[in-house]
């Protein structure tokens, strides 16, 4: 389940442990940034069409071309 809305966070919030409401509001605040975040980041990374050659990655993080 997706915690999207305010009432969806205090309430998972409410089962995991026991928390005040200034965390809940501040939690809602941090999930909120977050997920801009990961949006944002969806945003801006190309896809990769399913297929990623970890051994060129691998080869150019020492600053090497295969």
């Amino acid at each position: 389940m997706e915690y999207r809305t305010q009432e969806q966070i205090e309430q998972r919030a409410r089962q995991i442990a026991p928390v005040s409401d200034q965390d809940i509001d501040r939690l809602g605040e941090l999930l909120s940034g977050v997920r801009t975040a990961a949006d944002l980041m969806e945003r801006l990374i190309q896809p990769f069409d399913d297929h990623v050659d970890v051994r060129k990655m691998s080869g150019t993080v020492e600053g090497s071309e295969p």
